[in-house]
C-alpha cells in the first residue's frame, strides 16, 4: 500500500476504497439471475457510497487538522480485482463467501486506521465505518447461514 502519513491522505484512501467496495457489489448484483439476492448487494452497494459521503464531508470540513501516527506502512485493504474473474455461473452461496470476505477486510481497514488517528472527530468517523462495515458483515453471514441451512 505505501505510506499514509496525512489525515487527508487516509481520507482518500478509504474514499477510494468505498468507490471499489460499491462498484464490486454492484457488478456482482448485475450477474445475479436471484431478484433478492441481486437487491442486496446493490443495497450494500449504495450504502457504500454513503460511506463515501461521509468520508468526503470530513475532506471539505474547513479547518481539518489532524496528524496521524507516525505512518501507515500496512493496512490491509481489500482488493476488488477479482470481482471481474468470478465466474458468472457462480452460485449466490459462493458469491456470498467472497463479499463476506472482502466486508471482514473493510471492517479490519477501518480499525485499523482509527488506530492511527490522533483527531476524535475524525476517529469517530472511522469507528462508526467500522461499525458499518461490521452490520454489512453481519446481514451477509445470516443470509450465508440460511442458504446453507437449506442445503442450496
Amino acid at each position: 500500500m505505501g505510506e499514509v502519513s496525512s489525515v487527508g491522505e487516509v481520507l482518500e484512501l478509504a474514499i477510494a476504497r468505498e468507490i471499489q467496495s460499491a462498484e464490486f457489489l454492484s457488478t456482482l448484483a448485475e450477474r445475479l439471475k436471484r431478484p433478492a439476492a441481486a437487491a442486496l448487494l446493490e443495497q450494500l452497494a449504495q450504502e457504500e457510497l454513503g460511506h463515501k459521503a461521509k468520508l468526503e464531508l470530513e475532506i471539505m470540513k474547513e479547518g481539518l487538522v489532524a496528524k496521524t501516527v507516525g505512518t501507515l506502512v500496512e493496512v490491509d485493504a481489500p482488493d476488488y480485482a477479482d470481482a471481474l474473474e468470478m465466474d458468472p455461473d457462480s452460485d449466490f452461496k459462493d458469491i456470498l463467501a467472497v463479499v463476506i470476505a472482502k466486508e471482514r477486510h473493510s471492517f479490519r481497514f477501518y480499525v485499523d486506521l482509527a488506530g492511527v488517528v490522533l483527531d476524535e472527530d475524525l476517529h469517530e468517523v472511522l469507528v462508526a465505518l467500522a461499525e458499518e462495515e461490521a452490520r454489512h458483515l453481519i446481514r451477509l453471514e445470516r443470509e450465508y447461514n440460511k442458504l446453507t441451512a437449506r442445503g442450496k
